[in-house]
């Protein structure tokens, strides 16, 4: 399962969802975001869990995609896939949505 958002500039939408994750300012801080392995991929603060899950994004031509993992093949549990899906979409909703078209969950 994925998260895409469609976009004309998915790079651009990428960085600036880094950029208020590591930013001071409270008013548009991406809260609850960590960015880990040199902005390869996300994980969220309200994640509890052992199953190491993360997001990793992707980008293609008009469209930033990401895509939840687990270590080793572990599975994801519904409740999990929720919280970071829910709390992803919510993110961009709130901060950057003017900066994407439409937002697809498959």
């Amino acid at each position: 399962m994925s998260v895409q958002f469609t976009t004309s500039s998915p790079d651009a939408l990428l960085r600036e969802f880094n950029q208020r994750i590591v930013q001071e300012e409270t008013w548009g801080k991406a809260e609850g975001w960590v960015l880990q392995e040199c902005e390869a991929f996300y994980q969220h603060s309200e994640d509890m869990s052992d199953v190491g899950a993360r997001l990793v994004p992707s980008v293609d031509a008009g469209t930033l995609t990401f895509e939840l993992q687990a270590d080793g093949g572990k599975g994801i549990p519904p409740d999990l896939t929720k919280l970071y899906y829910t709390r992803l979409v919510e993110t961009f909703l709130r901060w950057m949505d003017v900066r994407f078209d439409e937002v697809r969950l498959n």
